[in-house]
């Protein structure tokens, strides 16, 4: 369905495909896992330091990136993904909120 409706805004656009990627900006992603008891995994939902910390870099990335935090479904972690465009400055946040996952939950 996804690329039927592309190939519509294409073709009502007068748009090239080859052309269309001139509209996206590719940032650098980074991963950085927070290991955490399997247990637990689902507990920085309700606890509010982590999730002042992440609403807090939602916010900063807003229009310039992306912030995902989901645990793992198979192994004993949460991962902290993180798009932005310095690979430097969204490693060290990717980080500080891993960590700071790792000291709540454990």
């Amino acid at each position: 369905m996804t690329s039927l409706m592309l190939v519509m805004v294409l073709l009502k656009n007068k748009y090239k495909a080859s052309e269309s990627y001139k509209n996206i900006n590719i940032y650098p992603q980074v991963l950085v896992n927070a290991k955490v008891d399997n247990n637990k995994k689902m507990l920085y939902k309700d606890d509010k330091d982590i999730n002042f910390a992440i609403d807090k870099l939602e916010k900063e990335f807003e229009n310039n990136g992306r912030v995902l935090i989901r645990p793992s479904g198979t192994e004993n972690l949460i991962r902290v993904m993180i798009e932005g465009e310095d690979q430097e400055s969204i490693m060290e946040k990717a980080k500080k909120i891993a960590e700071l996952i790792e000291a709540k939950l454990n």
